[in-house]
């Protein structure tokens, strides 16, 4: 079963679409056969294979602020994250890698996006 990533909706925030471009890097790009996603909404609506997924698999959470919505709705599911990123934290270490805005997160947002891929393919293992 591949592992399951899921961003923060964070509509609005660059940390949020910094959340989707690490998710889509993963589940879209060449990880694709180890990664997918679910949309986040899905497991607000109660949708049981979405529910079965995230209680059945390694699954990856992407928080773009303290609120840490996709953390507390997959747990809230029942499921248990085999990681729980913060894209703030993960800036902290890279304060070069800042995004710019939410429209376009730049050269800066797309580097913290991969350093946020790395993190996971570090804890999760890489078959590359």
């Amino acid at each position: 079963m591949k592992k399951v990533v899921i961003p923060c909706s964070g509509i609005g925030k660059a940390f949020g679409a910094v959340a989707r471009e690490a998710t889509y890097l993963l589940s879209d790009g060449e990880y694709n056969d180890m990664f997918t996603t679910i949309c986040l909404p899905l497991l607000m609506t109660d949708d049981k294979e979405s529910k079965r997924i995230v209680m059945e698999s390694d699954v990856y959470t992407i928080d773009g602020c303290p609120k840490k919505c996709a953390s507390v709705l997959v747990k809230h599911v029942g499921g248990t994250p085999a990681m729980e990123i913060m894209t703030p934290k993960v800036l902290a270490e890279n304060k070069e890698h800042k995004p710019e805005t939410v429209l376009d997160i730049g050269s800066g947002g797309r580097l913290l996006a991969d350093d946020i891929v790395n993190l996971i393919l570090k804890h999760g293992g890489s078959t590359k």
